[in-house]
């Protein structure tokens, strides 16, 4: 049980914390945190990040009506498709050409179901994706020397969107949610949503780790 009298960020952080650290552990997250993941398997984990954001995105749009927190917490700089949509091209990957690996289509299916039966789970699935920039500022480094890329330049600014404004922009999102005032079942609702975003992150990884087919 979490603690009724903390706030959603302090439980979101306790609830998700071995989860998180399963997910971080995955093999292929790990060769890409060290930067020795082969670049197309880099690549083909960008494509199917793509999707998943593009979808999360989706849902977003349709329920900034749906709950106060919205006009609290989202912001259009959380976005992150023009950012994989660059990087991919970089790459040479155009993104609207990507396909579904079955973890991802699953995952893209699950984010519209909650989506549509509890809007306020999508501020759970957006925690995990914004959370994550943290640690990826850092991996972003290792990419760009394994990678020969250049910071805040297409191919890598998906591992590292906000810059210098990482640290304001994560206390940002803090404060916002905790400042909407959740109700318990609220609360339950978004913990669980993050719960099942690191769940599907640490599927769809497992799924790029399979070796990249070549012709």
């Amino acid at each position: 049980m979490t603690d009724q009298n903390a706030n959603v960020m302090a439980k979101l952080k306790t609830a998700t914390a071995d989860l998180h650290t399963e997910a971080e552990n995955r093999p292929m997250q790990r060769a890409l945190a060290k930067g020795t993941l082969p670049r197309e398997q880099y690549v083909a984990y960008l494509g199917q990040l793509f999707l998943l954001h593009r979808t999360l995105e989706e849902v977003t749009d349709a329920a900034t009506s749906s709950h106060r927190a919205f006009a609290t917490v989202v912001r259009d700089y959380q976005r992150r498709t023009p950012e994989l949509r660059a990087d991919l091209a970089e790459h040479g990957v155009d993104a609207e050409a990507v396909t579904p690996q079955p973890a991802t289509e699953a995952a893209m299916n699950e984010v519209r179901r909650r989506a549509g039966e509890d809007p306020v789970s999508i501020l759970g699935l957006t925690y995990v994706l914004e959370g994550s920039n943290n640690g990826s500022k850092y991996i972003a480094r290792n990419l760009m020397k394994s990678y020969q890329l250049t910071p805040g330049k297409p191919g890598l600014s998906y591992f590292d969107p906000y810059g210098d404004e990482q640290m304001p922009r994560w206390l940002a999102f803090k404060a916002d949610m905790d400042a909407v005032g959740f109700d318990e079942a609220e609360q339950e609702t978004i913990i669980d949503a993050a719960k099942a975003m690191f769940r599907m992150i640490a599927d769809i990884s497992d799924e790029v780790d399979q070796p990249v087919a070549t012709a």
